[in-house]
């Protein structure tokens, strides 16, 4: 069956850590059987975030047809950051944003003014919006839910459907909320059947945070969706369904 991790991250080091390179990447997603990983930066969270970027793209560009970068941008810059999202979605490899309130150090109510800009950017480019969710006080679920409010035409994205707290409000909030969606990057299968329940399985999709920890990490959340205990038609939608159509693939194939 055809896999989209829509929730990775493809960095060379954590802080002192140094994680996959290109020779391990790759064939840990063939590993798995996982056709396309959308990639996000983590050092870029901390660093400069046009350099991270830039890095970001030029390590997807190895293989356009397998990886799709996302750009990320400090919203505590201001106009700068959605001068940078800008110039990063209007590079055509680019096809979404990855934000992480806790790790970027704001909570999206304080620069309000700015995510909103940061938002109407990425939907004019047709980009989804992931925010790291599920971990107060920066980033709960409920202070992304408001996120969708301030620009309904933008696509948010909860990078870990309520991770564990916030799972059942994740489902109400997606029920009430047409532009946000739920990746299931989360241990428990129980989790993603609940919000597949309550939303619909065109509301969820399917991630690992694979990168960040190595290619088991991947192996356990795919096993988590398949004893999720979902119908073919709503696991298909799952794994790939929504994420092609969040990223536009039938339009746009990738090269």
């Amino acid at each position: 069956m055809k896999i989209i991790d829509f929730h990775t991250h493809y960095d060379c080091r954590w802080f002192d850590t140094v994680l996959m390179d290109e020779a391990q990447f790759l064939p840990g997603m063939d590993r798995l059987g996982v056709t396309i990983a959308c990639c996000s930066t983590l050092m870029g969270f901390h660093e400069d975030c046009r350099r991270h970027n830039d890095l970001m793209a030029a390590k997807c560009w190895k293989r356009p047809d397998r990886l799709i970068p996302f750009a990320t941008v400090d919203p505590k810059l201001g106009r700068p950051a959605v001068e940078e999202l800008d110039r990063c979605l209007s590079n055509p490899l680019f096809r979404g944003v990855k934000l992480h309130p806790v790790c970027q150090s704001f909570a999206p109510s304080t620069v309000r003014e700015t995510m909103i800009e940061i938002l109407k950017c990425a939907a004019r480019h047709g980009a989804p919006v992931m925010f790291h969710d599920g971990t107060p006080p920066y980033a709960s679920t409920f202070q992304i839910a408001a996120v969708a409010r301030w620009v309904p035409e933008a696509a948010i994205v909860l990078s870990h459907g309520g991770l564990s707290d916030y799972v059942y409000s994740a489902g109400q909030l997606l029920r009430d909320l047409p532009n946000l969606y739920a990746c299931y990057c989360a241990p428990r299968s129980g989790d993603l059947r609940w919000l597949v329940d309550a939303a619909g399985p065109d509301r969820v999709l399917f991630g690992s945070d694979f990168g960040a920890g190595t290619w088991k990490v991947l192996a356990e959340r795919i096993d988590s969706v398949m004893e999720a205990g979902l119908d073919p038609a709503s696991m298909e939608k799952v794994l790939h369904g929504t994420a092609e159509r969040l990223l536009h693939l039938q339009e746009r194939p990738l090269k």
